[in-house]
């Protein structure tokens, strides 16, 4: 199986951040005096089902955004979203009627993907104002305060009428 450099660099990325959030969720557990093994197996299934999630996610787009063919990568994206759907209600169906199973964990699990990618964000967004990357502007994601002139319509979209070189589409 051969797995894109990005999609293996993405998936580091959310396993790390979901590790971190699992080992907060222990912490709220063990505060509360709470924490048994019923609890820690739900945090490590919400954690596989979290990252698997992910993973399979990111493959199947990189996948399909390769055939070239727009139909089928939509076919392949669709099917794989209701796979994964099924998949992850199944899971967190089965500890919540498996005593064995904490199922808080396994379903607090689900959230991990945006607290991740939202951190991740902000903290791209530090590092860029810090040292804006020369060699990849267009990694650079403006601040709106970065801006110098904008028309009323560009601060009513927000600045999405800019294109990379801070010109107008119509190219003003």
């Amino acid at each position: 199986m051969n797995i894109d450099p990005i999609v293996k660099k993405e998936t580091g990325y959310m396993a790390l951040g979901s590790l971190i959030c699992t080992a907060v969720t222990v912490l709220i557990f063990v505060l509360l005096g709470k924490f048994d093994f019923t609890v820690a197996l739900g945090c490590l299934i919400g954690f596989v089902l979290t990252v698997g999630n992910f993973f399979v996610m990111s493959d199947t787009l990189a996948k399909a955004i390769s055939t070239g063919d727009e139909v089928t990568a939509k076919l392949k994206i669709k099917q794989s979203y209701v796979t994964r759907s099924v998949v992850m209600l199944a899971v967190m169906g089965a500890s919540i009627v498996l005593e064995q199973i904490h199922w808080v964990p396994v379903v607090v699990s689900v959230f991990y993907p945006r607290i991740v990618i939202f951190v991740r964000g902000i903290v791209q967004n530090i590092r860029n104002r810090k040292n804006p990357p020369a060699e990849n502007p267009e990694n650079y994601v403006k601040w709106e305060d970065d801006e110098q002139e904008t028309d009323e319509f560009e601060k009513f979209v927000g600045g999405f009428s800019k294109t990379k070189d801070n010109n107008n589409i119509e190219g003003k």
